[in-house]
C-alpha cells in the first residue's frame, strides 16, 4: 500500500502474498479434512474410477510446476485400470503424492505417475529417481505434521501423506511406500 514503492517491487510483494495465501488456503483445507476424518464426517463415494485417466490428468495439471523446477514428468499407465473409490478423493491423494515428489526431489529428477494392476489390487503410484526417504523416516512421514529436515529446511505442512493415508483407508485401500536411494514409490492401492 506504500505509495513510494515502484511498480516492480509492488508486483514482487503481490506475487509473494499470493503464494502465501495459496499455502494458507491449502493448510486450512487440509486441517478441515483431517477434522472431518477425526469426527467421522468425511464421506467418500464408491464408484468406478479409471486410474490411468487420473494419472494423465494429474501430469497435465502439474506439468507447468514440473517444467519450472526442471523435473521430468511422465505417465506409465496400463489401459483401463479401474478402481473402486471416490474419484475426487483419488485425485486429491494423487495430487498430494505427485506434489510431494516435485517438492522433495532435486531439479531434473524423473517422476512417473503410474496406474497399474497388481493382482486383485490396482494402484495409482508416483515413482521418482530422487535421493529417497531414509529408512528411519519411512513410517513417520505418514504422521500428522511430520516433516523431514533437509539441511535446516523442512518444507510443507506435514499433512499431505497423513491425509492421503486416511482417505485411502476410508476408500478401503492403503498407501504403500518403498524407498531407497535412487528410487521411491508411493502408491495409493485400491480394490479393482
Amino acid at each position: 500500500a506504500d505509495e513510494d514503492l515502484d511498480e516492480g517491487t509492488r508486483r514482487e510483494f503481490l506475487v509473494t502474498m499470493q503464494g502465501q495465501m495459496e499455502r494458507l488456503t491449502k493448510l486450512s483445507t487440509d486441517l478441515l479434512d483431517l477434522s472431518r476424518v477425526d469426527a467421522g464426517q468425511l464421506s467418500v463415494a464408491e464408484e468406478p474410477v479409471e486410474l490411468a485417466e487420473v494419472a494423465r490428468a494429474l501430469v497435465a495439471e502439474l506439468e507447468p510446476v514440473a517444467a519450472a523446477s526442471e523435473h521430468v514428468l511422465e505417465v506409465a499407465a496400463d489401459d483401463e485400470v479401474w478402481a473402486a473409490g471416490d474419484e475426487e478423493r483419488v485425485v486429491q491423494v494423487g495430487r498430494a503424492l505427485l506434489g510431494n515428489a516435485l517438492v522433495h526431489t532435486p531439479e531434473g529428477t524423473r517422476i512417473v505417475a503410474a496406474a497399474r494392476r497388481r493382482g486383485d489390487v490396482v494402484e495409482l503410484a508416483v515413482e521418482d529417481d530422487g535421493p529417497g526417504i531414509p529408512r528411519e523416516h519411512q513410517e513417520a512421514v505418514f504422521e500428522r505434521f511430520y516433516r523431514i529436515d533437509h539441511g535446516g529446511i523442512a518444507s510443507g505442512s506435514g499433512l499431505g501423506l497423513a491425509i492421503a493415508r486416511e482417505l485411502a483407508r476410508l476408500m478401503g485401500g492403503s498407501v504403500r511406500l518403498e524407498s531407497e536411494p535412487g528410487r521411491t514409490v508411493v502408491a495409493l492401492e485400491l480394490a479393482a
